[in-house]
């Protein structure tokens, strides 16, 4: 139960006024807030089945009431549960990762190593525009390195293989910086993928990185997620409340590799009910959001 891999399709999801109300009343003023600010439907959806999510995993994972989980970020915006003395011996440095796009919500947690995660949607701005896949291509033109480019044009041919290589690229160096925690201070361009089959390695400013490991994961409709599980040492953490919650970070020989080669489960894909506490199921259907 520490390694999760979960996603919510949030996209075709109609929540009634009621509904959403409830939801939002199951969070802290400050994530209600940070909900509602936004000014699309579809990101407020987001913002809230995020905020869920976490609370979710940070239950199930933790054994915390859903309303006792404290949620906090690290200066580069990662989030963390930040609970004193709330990781079990199983899981000494528990942390998760969450990313939206396109029609998915999703968070991957790891029990010791440090989780970063991303999902990729298909560009069907790009494509509804007419704007050519060359064009949309040059705009990343810095954040990908020349062997990265190349891999695209091996892809194939057709812009939909182009694509979808690029997908799992850009996804790859988002779980990269997710992990982190460093945010936009980081040159995506520095960071360069190596992708065998459904796993990928990293290099940074050209030194080979074996301490990372890469995940690549297909869901529906084109998106592709990328999770990394990555050393506690790589964490930015400026103002050190998230590296505090952290109960193990030197490792016997071969018990990181052990961390890195644990099998990858895969994506469980859950509704907006199962992320709710088991006491306001009820409330919710009353509310005329759906249970199954």
């Amino acid at each position: 139960m520490s390694r999760l891999r979960w996603a919510v399709q949030s996209d075709h999801w109609a929540p009634s006024p009621s509904e959403f109300e409830l939801l939002l009343s199951l969070l802290p003023e400050g994530e209600r807030n940070a909900c509602t600010r936004f000014t699309q439907v579809q990101d407020r959806k987001r913002a809230v089945v995020s905020r869920l999510l976490q609370r979710a995993a940070a239950a199930a994972t933790l054994g915390l009431p859903h309303s006792a989980v404290l949620v906090e970020r690290t200066r580069g915006g990662k989030p963390y549960v930040a609970n004193k003395d709330s990781r079990p011996q199983h899981a000494p440095n528990w942390n998760y990762s969450v990313s939206h796009e396109g029609d998915y919500v999703i968070l991957a947690s790891e029990p010791v190593a440090i989780c970063g995660c991303d999902v990729a949607a298909p560009q069907q701005v790009r494509r509804s525009r007419g704007e050519p896949l060359a064009d949309f291509f040059r705009s990343f033109q810095r954040q990908l390195t020349a062997s990265e480019w190349a891999s695209i044009r091996a892809a194939g041919t057709s812009d939909a293989a182009q694509e979808e290589q690029f997908r799992k690229l850009w996804s790859l160096k988002e779980a990269f910086v997710k992990a982190t925690g460093e945010g936009l201070g980081f040159e995506l361009g520095n960071a360069e993928f190596i992708i065998t089959g459904r796993t990928a390695t990293v290099s940074v400013k050209g030194e080979p990185r074996p301490d990372w490991t890469f995940h690549l994961h297909e869901l529906g409709n084109g998106h592709w997620v990328s999770v990394a599980r990555a050393p506690p040492s790589a964490v930015v953490d400026a103002w050190g409340g998230f590296t505090a919650t952290f109960q193990k970070t030197s490792f016997a020989p071969g018990e990181w590799q052990a961390q890195l080669l644990a099998p990858e489960p895969p994506f469980v894909t859950l509704s907006v009910a199962d992320l709710l506490p088991e006491g306001q199921r009820g409330a919710y259907e009353a509310a005329g959001g759906e249970l199954f």
